[in-house]
């Protein structure tokens, strides 16, 4: 049987309840490329567009406990939480899997990140890991 394979994640979207909040968080916080069409707002980050729906009726922010993980490099760990922190953006440190090590954050609405570092080996994973004080967690995930 011929094998089929998805080439990357496309896009995601979120419902917002401030759409110019949003805005600003990922474009200032998350250093998001805003898109230039008109509708749906929205941004590209790690190579995926995430779209913005401005809240409704009938559709309202829903993060569910579903997360949206992106790999970063290892020199970007730290300063990725700092950022983060400066923005007041409460950040929780964790790992899952003996060779990566991840870092936890919500949106304004509520929507859950995981900033993830593939490491190497176990070694250089133990070792960053330790520096930082991150304990091992077991589970799926974030939530």
């Amino acid at each position: 049987a011929m094998t089929l394979s998805a080439q990357r994640l496309d896009h995601w979207t979120l419902v917002t309840s401030d759409l110019a909040r949003t805005r600003q968080f990922y474009t200032d916080v998350l250093d998001a490329e805003p898109l230039t069409r008109a509708f749906p707002a929205g941004v590209t980050f790690g190579g995926t567009t995430i779209d913005f729906f401005l809240e409704s009726d009938s559709d309202h922010p829903s993060p569910g406990s579903d997360h949206h993980a992106y790999t970063i490099a290892l020199q970007d760990f730290d300063p990725w939480a700092e950022r983060l922190r400066t923005n007041g953006v409460p950040v929780e440190f964790a790992n899952f899997g003996r060779t990566r090590m991840s870092m936890l954050f919500d949106d304004p609405d509520g929507y859950h990140f995981e900033l993830v570092v593939p490491m190497e080996s176990e070694e250089e994973a133990k070792r960053e890991l330790e520096k930082r004080g991150i304990q091992p967690r077991r589970g799926q995930g974030p939530r």
